[in-house]
This record gives structure tokens, C-alpha cells and sequence, in this order.
């Protein structure tokens, strides 16, 4: 008989909130030179189609990215700024 092991639910999935999943996409945005795809933030992300439009446009609407011609994502000085704010908020949070 094979045994498995039992791990609490609670560490089988770990869930970002929405801050968190906004700072990632600010991350992997900054983090390229060039700006990022729609697809590719949605793959390094982890996100669905439907969950990387609805925040790439609040994040467009808030001024934290721009588009390019090259229809590209790149990250704004505010965006910037944000996501030291969301870096320092995950380091409190580990304290």
C-alpha cells in the first residue's frame, strides 16, 4: 500500500493578493529592457487572459504602465514608485 503524505490545505496553494499580483507584473515589466507582451506578463505572471487584461488596465489607467507602439508594456516613473512601495509592504510582512 502506498502512503501519501497529508500537507494542510493551507500550505498546498499559496494565493497573492491584489497588490501582490500587481507587483509582479510591475516586476516583470521592469525587469525587460524593451517593455513586455500582453503574453508574456500573462505567462510570467501566472495569470488567465481575462485576469492580465482587467490589470494591465487598471494599471494603465492608474498610470503605472504605457503601451508602445511596438504594443509593449513598459513601466512608469509612478509605477516605479508603487512598486518600491509593494517591495517595502512584502518585507514588513515578513518581520
Amino acid at each position: 500500500m502506498l502512503r501519501s503524505k497529508s500537507f494542510p490545505i493551507s500550505h498546498a496553494f499559496k494565493y497573492r493578493d491584489r497588490v501582490a499580483i500587481i507587483g509582479d507584473i510591475l516586476k516583470i515589466v521592469k525587469n525587460s529592457k524593451e517593455g513586455r507582451r500582453k503574453t508574456q506578463i500573462m505567462q510570467s505572471a501566472n495569470l488567465n487572459y481575462i485576469q492580465t487584461k482587467k490589470y494591465l488596465n487598471y494599471l494603465l489607467s492608474w498610470g503605472f504602465l504605457v503601451v508602445t507602439e511596438r504594443e509593449t508594456y513598459v513601466i512608469t516613473k509612478e509605477g516605479s514608485k508603487f512598486l518600491q512601495l509593494v517591495e517595502v509592504r512584502r518585507i514588513h510582512s515578513l518581520m
